[in-house]
């Protein structure tokens, strides 16, 4: 079953690019990058007369791991997509369909058909939006979600796998935001079902602001606005009814780039949805990317390589022992983790290695690694290679 559906992916994916002509390339993808990987610039489109332009970016990767703690190693295709977009004019759209994986650091890997069906489904974004002028505009629909630094999907980001601190904040949510820009200056405000949740009950607000060519800050605030009871893997109970503040500094030079952030969330008191005590989490993070000089492969020509790299801390306060809730690994744990993925790109093709450990402290029974939950600590490596057409 799960080969069929992965062919009939594949099969939408390369008769979408065959119906497509290169006649206009697409200068950006709109989706958030990280610094590491970009798309080839290079994506098909349709001209569909008074439907306007749209463009066809295929991307497709597959991953392997191996792990201790417990030990086991697998390999799957971690993306297979199209982003479907128009981006002119004063009404565009963006979708993103296909299949994912999304690797947690510390957390089980799920096999990509089995993520896809019971998070997001085969369409995890697709949003309308209005372009009021040239420093307005509107989205709404099924969107990224507000809060945090990490994005969802391997390829958008420094490392294969999600942080410590990105698990503590939403990834979908059907919504809307309202988007300001001008010079320097960017603000956004947002209204939501928090995680996944289908109830319209999360508020939120963002603003950034660019200190010079090289360097800005952001701050931003998400937050439930009245108690959920719903509990599940798509929305869990204390995350959907928390508060999570970050604030995020950037630099990017010529060779080095650094994105560290400070994380807060509280869960308050609610004992009408069974939440009987009040949880807190304190985390921090410095994402760094060092960009080698310009390389050249023998017989193919320049590529890019570079060396990402996470470093995070994310303690919780609060909580109640022998409790099925928790942010983390029970009352008053911790963790640390660190992640190094080197990366090389030619064009729309690329491959990166990555290995992480998470060690946690102060685990409470039965939320530790491990066949039974016994160990502190978690080895991972991993290997992704793909194509950002």
């Amino acid at each position: 079953m799960r080969f069929n559906q992965l062919a009939v992916v594949f099969m939408c994916f390369i008769s979408a690019s065959a119906l497509c002509s290169e006649d206009e390339a697409v200068a950006s993808v709109a989706i958030t990058m990280d610094d590491s990987l970009s798309f080839s610039g290079k994506s098909p489109s349709l001209n569909l007369d008074g439907l306007g332009v749209w463009h066809i970016t295929p991307v497709a990767s597959a991953m392997a791991f191996s792990q201790t703690n417990p030990s086991s190693g697998a390999g799957d295709v971690s993306n297979a997509q199209l982003l479907i977009q128009k981006s002119e004019g004063d009404l565009q759209f963006f979708i993103q369909t296909g299949v994912y994986s999304v690797p947690v650091l510390g957390k089980p890997i799920v096999r990509t058909l089995s993520n896809t069906v019971d998070t997001y489904g085969y369409i995890p974004i697709a949003s309308v939006s209005y372009i009021l002028n040239k420093n307005w505009s509107v989205t709404a629909g099924k969107l990224a979600s507000m809060g945090g630094y990490e994005s969802t999907m391997t390829f958008q980001n420094l490392n294969i796998q999600r942080g410590l601190l990105w698990d503590q904040t939403s990834s979908v949510s059907y919504g809307t935001v309202v988007n300001y820009a001008k010079d320097d200056v960017s603000l956004a405000v947002t209204w939501n079902d928090g995680y996944y949740s289908n109830k319209m009950n999360w508020l939120g607000a963002s603003g950034a602001y660019r200190l010079n060519d090289k360097e800005s800050i952001g701050l931003s605030w998400v937050g439930s606005t009245s108690g959920n009871s719903q509990s599940n893997a798509n929305t869990p109970l204390l995350q959907n009814n928390s508060q999570i503040m970050n604030v995020l500094y950037k630099y990017s030079g010529e060779r080095w780039y650094f994105a560290p952030y400070l994380q807060y969330t509280v869960v308050p008191v609610n004992g009408a949805i069974g939440i009987t005590s009040e949880y807190q989490t304190y985390g921090a993070a410095v994402l760094a990317n060092y960009r080698f000089p310009g390389v050249t492969l023998t017989g193919i020509g320049p590529a890019k390589m570079s060396l990402p790299f996470r470093l995070e801390y994310i303690q919780e306060n609060g909580g109640a022992a022998n409790n099925v809730n928790s942010m983390l690994y029970g009352p008053d744990s911790s963790a640390i983790s660190l992640t190094i993925t080197p990366t090389i790109q030619f064009d729309g093709y690329f491959a990166r290695a990555e290995g992480s450990v998470v060690r946690i402290t102060n685990p409470e029974a039965g939320l530790g690694f491990g066949a039974n939950d016994t160990k502190r600590s978690q080895f991972r490596m991993m290997l992704e290679v793909g194509l950002l057409y």
